[in-house]
């Protein structure tokens, strides 16, 4: 019996291992920089409308704790921030908020380093002129870029906030075409425990032995 509940564990550890992902450092982060002056605009048209990004300008991104090329900044060339919130869902003295869905991507046109949808977006206005999109989403990546930063090809969860001037108080529709500087920053999912349940399964045939062979 111990010899057989031996060769299960053994198992169970043999597979997890073969399954486990390479590690990712804690606060692994990608970061696209928006550098001021950036061009582009973010717009709202009013109404149950979404907010937009239209080409704004990604100078650079660099990788933070990340497995290869740890710390390295690499400037970006014609790669622009294009995205479409869902539509507006409420307001208050000094927020617009969007619903979930929508697009977002960072391209030059060839090549799409990041495409997502969002989880949620809102505008902040402080004062009747500054303003700063902020915004959650998940979204996947160009596996070139993941190599070169040694990151797993999964889902990544990421956040922007950029800043801007533009007129207008909430719930009204204002337009800017000043894009002033900000961050998109990318983190990696960790895969799902599938493991966990495989080595459940297996526990599991642990426990029919004993019994098989208890009798």
């Amino acid at each position: 019996m111990k010899k057989i509940l031996i060769i299960v564990v053994g198992l169970i550890l043999a597979l997890g291992l073969s399954f486990t992902p390479a590690p990712v450092k804690a606060y692994t982060i990608i970061d696209f920089g928006v550098i001021a002056p950036t061009g582009g605009s973010i717009y709202y048209t009013g109404g149950v409308t979404p907010l937009y990004g239209t080409g704004i300008d990604v100078d650079s991104v660099t990788g933070i704790g990340t497995p290869l090329n740890n710390g390295v900044t690499v400037p970006l060339t014609g790669y622009f921030l294009n995205f479409t919130t869902g539509n507006l869902v409420s307001s208050n003295s000094n927020n617009w908020y969007f619903s979930p869905g929508g697009s977002i991507t960072i391209s030059d046109g060839t090549t799409t380093l990041l495409t997502g949808t969002f989880t949620n977006a809102q505008v902040v206005a402080v004062g009747s002129i500054y303003k700063v999109s902020i915004a959650e989403f998940f979204d996947t990546k160009d596996p070139n870029l993941l190599a070169y930063f040694g990151l797993p090809d999964t889902t990544y969860s990421g956040n922007f906030n950029i800043s801007f001037y533009a007129s207008g108080l909430p719930p009204g529709a204002f337009t800017s075409s000043i894009v002033l500087s900000g961050n998109i920053t990318n983190t990696p999912i960790p895969a799902p425990a599938t493991m966990l349940l495989l080595g459940s399964g297996l526990l599991g045939l642990v426990g029919l032995a004993r019994k098989k062979f208890k009798k």
